[in-house]
């Protein structure tokens, strides 16, 4: 390809995504009634948690959880009533396993408002979730992004053994599989297959979205890898 042409497309791709992204911007804040400053409705929602700090919150957070210590319940009416009148303010987006034994704001101890979560068997990342996090970081502000897996994962599991799935299922584990191949995993590894599959999915992300491979070159999101442990609550970052 001619390099103007490259050029070219670029802009013409920048320009259709501000302009896709210029409404989304504009619904996600609302004037209380009887207010027309935007800036100040803007400034009365919730503060999420500050760019690089995300990784020693989350961690904080955890440790509440794991001692039971949690204080984000003590707030939620307020932040429920906040979020409600003054839109959402995540700064944190977290790809997890739809696994019901991972509730992630509460084993980081966040409350309403705090996370942006896309939530799917095996943590497996696609266009949906691909998508979501792309209105997050150019529309909520959202400038990290976590893939958290788990232990004793289902899904893991199910890729790991080679099984054929009805109905749908089988769309997770294909998505999974290749975080897999070539690596010899067995049902006694399924914790290293799990770690295995987080850091594959991350870097997929990465590699389906221009918006994200693009905000990550260029500083603006932080990627994270964690697994959570089902047997004890604790959240162990990957490095």
């Amino acid at each position: 390809m001619h390099p103007h042409t490259a050029i070219r497309r670029s802009v013409a791709f920048a320009s259709l995504a501000a302009s896709l992204v210029a409404p989304l911007l504009a619904s996600c804040t609302t004037t209380p009634a009887g207010s027309s400053d935007g800036a100040s409705a803007q400034m009365s929602a919730p503060a999420g948690i500050a760019k690089g700090q995300a990784l020693a919150q989350l961690k904080a957070g955890n440790a509440r959880f794991v001692e039971s210590r949690s204080t984000a319940h003590n707030w939620q009416t307020e932040r429920v009533a906040k979020t409600g009148e003054f839109g959402q303010t995540p700064s944190v987006g977290v790809l997890s396993c739809a696994d019901s034994r991972v509730p992630v704001e509460m084993v980081f101890d966040q409350g309403v408002g705090d996370l942006f979560v896309v939530r799917v068997a095996g943590n497996s990342e696609g266009p949906a979730a691909a998508g979501t996090f792309e209105y997050g970081v150019a529309a909520l502000g959202v400038h990290t992004i976590l893939v958290l897996g788990h232990t004793k994962c289902g899904a893991v599991d199910a890729a790991v053994a080679g099984k054929e799935l009805p109905g749908s299922m089988g769309a997770f584990t294909k998505t999974i599989a290749p975080a897999l191949k070539g690596k010899g995993f067995t049902a006694s590894d399924l914790t290293a297959a799990a770690e295995a599959n987080v850091r594959h999915q991350s870097k997929q992300l990465l590699a389906r979205s221009e918006i994200l491979r693009n905000a990550h070159k260029e500083g603006k999101i932080e990627m994270l890898c964690a697994i959570y442990e089902v047997e004890t609550g604790v959240v162990r970052f990957l490095d």
